[in-house]
């Protein structure tokens, strides 16, 4: 009896010592749990990784990232696709601030990485459906603007660079590359010489 009463004290202290433990887990990281390393280099300790987790936890932050997302839906609706190489002034403001975008929605994938890790963690950064959604596009358009580069830096001419899609004059991001296709429309001058041969 002596034997049980002492293994259910221990027990006890050995579950108020992992609380315990727990409890000083949770106020060491904030309230929020974080993995211990992060990208195999950053500790908690880690003054970068410290300053990207308390940049992401802002509430402004939030906020700006917010308000990134409602102006690019903006420009995608404004954005008016043209045939061919066509465009107009407010198209080259549209793509010249696309990477205005991707440039802030690339760094806030990036402070996110550095601050909750990537995929191997609790809480990590792909182990949410709204991240990988932003990890993709994010991916695609960083993909896109590399290629367009190393195709100016080569000399080979946009439309050699893909045949699957028209390309514009400035490279644009995959999440905007949608062309409406437009039907071909013989000109009446033409009509009307075919007509003339016929009669021939």
């Amino acid at each position: 009896m002596a034997a049980a009463e002492g293994t259910v004290i221990m027990n006890e202290e050995e579950l108020k010592r992992k609380q315990r433990e727990k409890l000083k887990k949770l106020q060491a990281t904030g309230g929020n749990p974080r993995p211990a390393r992060t990208l195999f280099m950053f500790s908690l300790k880690n003054p970068f990784r410290k300053a990207c987790t308390k940049i992401v936890e802002w509430k402004t932050f939030e906020i700006i990232i917010l308000l990134t997302i409602f102006a690019n839906c903006i420009a995608l609706a404004v954005f008016l696709p043209m045939p061919e190489e066509d465009s107009n002034n407010t198209n080259t403001s549209l793509e010249s601030l696309e990477y205005i975008f991707l440039v802030i929605f690339t760094a806030e994938c990036f402070l996110k990485i550095v601050a909750y890790g990537l995929v191997f963690h609790e809480g990590a950064y792909l182990r949410n459906c709204w991240n990988i959604l932003d990890f993709v596009i994010v991916f695609m358009g960083l993909f896109t603007f590399a290629l367009d580069t190393i195709n100016k830096i080569a000399g080979v001419p946009m439309e050699k660079a893909s045949s699957a899609a028209p390309q514009t004059s400035h490279p644009e991001p995959a999440v905007r590359r949608k062309h409406r296709p437009v039907p071909l429309v013989p000109s009446l001058p033409r009509v009307e010489q075919d007509e003339a041969d016929s009669y021939v």
